[in-house]
């Protein structure tokens, strides 16, 4: 007598019990609803579609994204350690004011973390990476010429985001990805100037690449330093 077919059921790891299998797939979903509500949140108070002093309430913020709340506590704690928002336990937390101080004092850690990178990339990079700097400050200048400045200057940060991850740091790489959010928070309230620096937006990056591509760290993390500070773009 012919022996049942066996399941199409994806075998559980050996030891596993259906509970735990149960358990880790929540874990899975609660960490992608997580990231769906950051993601949304972050972009919401970058744009200033949510502005400074605005507040976040748990129960609030995931009825309007149709989940609980344990994807908005993570959320939330994210944000808060991007440093975008103060975070409260017991009620959610609240959109930051930033002062002229730490608006400034932020542009002080991304110059000195900016520089050590431009060393790094200078010193790692392959031909294929420097190919892909190019490349963003060439769609940069078209955007300049066209007079797209809000999608020249996300171009501006795109090239320091992939600078950033050439240097294969994992840590500089998150530290950098704090300081370039909050540098979108500050170019939004700074956006006059912006306008202004933008004129010369290619001009300066592709002096910055041409650094980078020389080989020379002492050269890249000198002109990423002297682009980084004030009246540069």
């Amino acid at each position: 007598m012919a022996r049942p077919a066996a399941s199409a059921r994806s075998p559980r790891p050996r030891g596993e019990t259906r509970g735990e299998t149960r358990e880790k797939s929540g874990h899975r979903r609660l960490g992608l609803s997580s990231e769906k509500v950051y993601q949304a949140l972050r972009q919401q108070i970058v744009s200033g579609e949510l502005p400074p002093g605005t507040r976040l309430s748990h129960r609030s913020i995931a009825t309007s994204m149709g989940t609980s709340n344990g994807p908005v506590v993570g959320a939330l704690r994210r944000l808060a350690h991007d440093g975008l928002i103060t975070y409260e336990p017991s009620g959610g937390g609240m959109i930051k004011q930033f002062t002229d101080e730490e608006l400034a004092d932020a542009m002080i850690l991304r110059r000195a973390l900016e520089t050590e990178a431009a060393r790094l990339v200078a010193r790692r990079a392959a031909p294929e990476d420097i190919e892909q700097l190019h490349a963003i400050v060439n769609r940069m200048g078209e955007l300049v010429k066209r007079e797209a400045w809000r999608e020249a200057d996300e171009a501006d940060i795109e090239l320091h985001i992939a600078i950033a991850q050439l240097t294969r740091s994992a840590g500089l790489m998150e530290a950098l990805e704090r300081c370039h959010l909050r540098e979108l928070v500050r170019r939004r309230i700074l956006v006059r100037d912006r306008q202004r620096d933008i004129q010369c937006l290619e001009q300066n990056h592709r002096r910055l690449v041409d650094a980078i591509a020389s080989h020379d760290p002492d050269l890249a993390g000198r002109t990423m330093h002297e682009h980084l500070s004030p009246h540069k773009s």
